[in-house]
């Protein structure tokens, strides 16, 4: 039924073309402060733009059109930048400047917002954008706009504004609320969005199709070096080999000729040495085939006639002395050294991870408005939760691969779907520091193992990254918290990450509160074993 003495307040919409898909967060806004203040104060905002507002009409210059149109008979104004600054009219520099200026000097209320969004210089007008940081800067000092990074901070921070200018001239101190219009936050859980039953899962990492194609690979070349085993043939004497040649390389390789007679001086019989497998790699692999009931003979190990100069260049590779078939076999039988190392690292690691009770838990806000500033807190009782912190770190060569594979963000975060948002609250994402590795010259200054510290300190970033939660400890419990800063009505978001456990504890209590909700929202959590 028609409401009397309605008070309308016109409110501008003041902006460039670049910024046009963020007039529906606008409206959006406008439309929650409808609902949540207008009606039982009998008050509306009505939004004024010129592609719904003017008209044809002849008589002067377009911007003085609109301005006598609708323009300054606007109580308010909301204006956005960011790329382009606009079409410049016959005072200013564009036609949302003279708007901007027709408020300001009017004594009415400018909601001025900028942009901080990704740019391609390639694919702007540079020109444009210079005039926008001008404009910005030409009001820097006077506090009057905001700097936002997306449609979620905006509507935010547009419905605060619109709350803090309109409230105290609707009523000047008591303003009602329609409670009719609220938030409803629920935990739920993200499998199937119940808020009855949350389950608890494992991973089978040793179980994955990488693991098994880890150790067919492995079998495949023990298999491949028992087929071409070397014949047991008799050892060649040392002074049978021609170390012609190799004095010829030495001699090439730029050592002075007073070195080059002392090489050719000493006797053929102690130039080159036997080439054996070390115990170490026999070992390695020994307790890998009696793992996997595997069997091989003494054979195996049989390198031929393989030598090895004992005499080389520092860095230099090693010089052998053999056949194709002698070399290629050492080369093998250390590649399965390595595979078989790196499988282990793999088994323990994942060894670990598989025995975690993860959570995967999502926020909704079940209501007819958005909600704000929400607080959550998770009470849980001690020895069951466990931190990052407290994780295994990948061996040294395996930790880099799982860096590359981006293994954090696959096995701990909760993924994006197109019925739940993911977790807003993410700081700037960890600096990649295994890129600085991959320039040779740093590579030649660092060890392997200042390279392992390089590589767990990124992977203890990407945690850093994901786990944004804050963790505190009481006598009896462990409480975890995080924060949301915006959550859209009809909305589901994702947790940080997962939550993880040693033992699926057994409740978990929770507690929310947020900037709409008029009490704080308490409940606990039963879980169940996957």
């Amino acid at each position: 039924m028609p409401r009397p003495g309605i008070t309308a307040y016109d409110v501008l919409i003041s902006c460039p073309g670049d910024v046009s898909d963020y007039l529906e967060v606008i409206n959006q806004s406008i439309d929650n402060f409808n609902r949540m203040f207008g009606e039982l104060n009998n008050i509306t905002l009505v939004i004024k733009h010129w592609s719904k507002d003017s008209y044809p009409q002849s008589g002067d210059k377009p911007q003085e059109l609109l301005n006598k149109q609708f323009v300054n008979d606007c109580d308010a104004a909301i204006a956005i930048f960011w790329t382009r600054f606009g079409t410049p009219t016959d005072k200013y520099g564009s036609g949302t400047e003279e708007e901007i200026e027709i408020m300001l000097n009017s004594d009415k209320q400018v909601f001025m917002y900028f942009l901080d969004l990704p740019i391609n210089p390639s694919e702007i007008d540079m020109e444009q954008y210079q005039k926008v940081l001008d404009f910005r800067n030409k009001y820097k000092e006077k506090g009057l706009y905001a700097v936002i990074k997306d449609k979620h901070e905006l509507q935010r921070e547009l419905s605060n504004h619109l709350a803090m200018h309109f409230i105290p001239i609707i009523s000047g101190e008591s303003v009602a609320v329609n409670n009719k219009e609220k938030p409803e936050l629920n935990i739920r859980n993200t499998e199937d969005y119940s808020e009855a039953f949350y389950t608890v899962h494992k991973t089978s990492l040793l179980e994955s199709k990488f693991m098994v194609e880890q150790k067919e690979e492995i079998f495949n070349d023990i298999l491949e070096l028992k087929k071409t085993s070397l014949p047991l043939n008799d050892k060649v004497k040392d002074n049978d080999i021609d170390t012609e040649d190799s004095l010829k390389k030495v001699e090439s390789s730029g050592i002075d000729s007073k070195n080059t007679e002392l090489l050719q001086s000493i006797t053929k019989g102690s130039f080159y040495t036997d080439v054996t497998i070390s115990e170490d790699i026999k070992k390695v692999i020994k307790d890998f085939i009696k793992a996997n009931q595997l069997i091989i003979e003494d054979d195996f190990w049989n390198l031929g006639n393989l030598k090895k100069s004992p005499l080389q260049l520092k860095l230099a590779a090693p010089t052998y002395e053999g056949s194709e078939a002698e070399k290629e076999r050492f080369k093998q039988i250390k590649k399965l050294y390595w595979d078989i190392r790196t499988y282990n690292e793999y088994v323990i690691y994942f060894g670990e991870i598989d025995k975690i009770n993860f959570l995967k838990l999502a926020i909704s806000n079940n209501g007819t408005t958005f909600d704000e500033d929400i607080d959550i807190k998770f009470i849980i009782p001690k020895k069951h939760l466990i931190n990052y912190s407290d994780l295994p770190m990948p061996g040294i060569n395996i930790i880099k691969e799982l860096i590359d594979i981006k293994f954090i963000d696959y096995i701990f975060s909760i993924e994006e779907t197109e019925t739940m948002d993911e977790y807003s609250g993410h700081h700037n994402y960890p600096l990649n520091i295994s890129s600085h590795l991959k320039n040779p010259l740093l590579l030649n200054q660092r060890s392997i193992e200042q390279e392992y510290e390089y590589y767990k300190d990124e992977f203890l970033s990407e945690f850093e990254y994901l786990f944004c939660y804050r963790t505190f400890e009481n006598k009896n419990n462990d409480v975890v918290l995080f924060h949301i800063d915006y959550l859209k009505h009809n909305t589901t978001m994702a947790f940080p990450s997962v939550l993880m456990f040693k033992e699926i504890p057994p409740y978990i209590k929770y507690e929310i509160s947020s900037k709409f909700s008029t009490e704080i929202i308490e409940g606990e959590l039963t879980l169940n074993q996957n």
